[in-house]
């Protein structure tokens, strides 16, 4: 009774019912199923495969879009200084919100940052910019184990500081200080954005941001090559934000972004 059209019938009803979002992930599941049980004998072929994903709505708003030079000049003054050294090591690596919040002091080996992808378990080298550890210096010392901790002296959790995070950024809103639609999860498509607007190819964008999967018979000496490699694309992301900077002077007025879609 399983074949293409009936999939592709159960993924525009759930188009309709749950968005368009969820409904692709409804596909993307079932075509996992398939093609895990199809070596097993119990389906002859992946139905999902061939289902056409739904497109965003093009009204829709770019979810997590980059933050402008603008936002980050005013965010960043105003926040207090346990908020301020998140954002600016979000900011400055590209890490996602959750891998920086739980970022040990360990794995900070001079200048460079050695960790693992929370999310998929890929392995990130980071080069600590001259920016990032400035800002890493202004920061008090505390005798949580992570890099980062509250006010308070420890660690942050997730919900903790996205709390904090949502209601400092309601008052810059209210403010009129900047446009709504700033994410945590944006400062990461900021720093590929920007390299990308740089002229650096997809690959080396991956790679600093994790976005490789690991080989553990090459663990060490992959890491070593992949430090190496991401410090080039690091300066790159580094000038690239002092130029933009100097071009760019910030207003106390909203900033609206652009929201069109390639």
């Amino acid at each position: 009774m399983i074949d293409t059209p009936l999939v592709s019938g159960i993924h525009d009803k759930a188009a309709k019912k749950i968005g368009w979002r969820r409904a692709n992930m409804v596909r993307t599941l079932l075509s996992e199923v398939f093609r895990y049980n199809i070596p097993k004998g119990l389906i002859a072929a992946n139905y999902a495969k061939d289902v056409i994903p739904k497109r965003r709505p093009r009204d829709r708003a770019y979810a997590n879009r980059p933050w402008s030079i603008e936002e980050r000049d005013i965010v960043l003054p105003r926040a207090k200084p346990h908020v301020r050294v998140a954002l600016a090591l979000m900011m400055n690596t590209g890490l996602d919100p959750s891998d920086a919040l739980n970022l040990r002091k360990d794995q900070l080996d001079g200048d460079t940052i050695w960790g693992v992808r929370g999310k998929t378990g890929e392995e990130v080298a980071i080069p600590i910019s001259p920016t990032l550890q400035a800002a890493l210096d202004l920061f008090p010392e505390h005798e949580a184990e992570t890099v980062l901790a509250s006010s308070r002296g420890e660690a942050w959790t997730y919900n903790g500081f996205s709390t904090v995070w949502h209601r400092f950024k309601i008052k810059l809103e209210e403010e009129g200080l900047i446009a709504t639609g700033l994410t945590l999860k944006g400062l990461r498509h900021t720093v590929a954005t920007t390299l990308r607007e740089a002229g650096l190819d997809e690959r080396r964008i991956a790679d600093l941001l994790g976005q490789k999967t690991p080989s553990m018979a090459r663990h060490y000496s992959r890491s070593a090559n992949l430090a190496e490699k991401n410090r080039e694309t690091m300066a790159t992301l580094e000038k690239e934000n002092e130029r933009r900077a100097k071009i760019v002077k910030p207003s106390p007025k909203s900033v609206k972004p652009d929201q069109s879609e390639d």
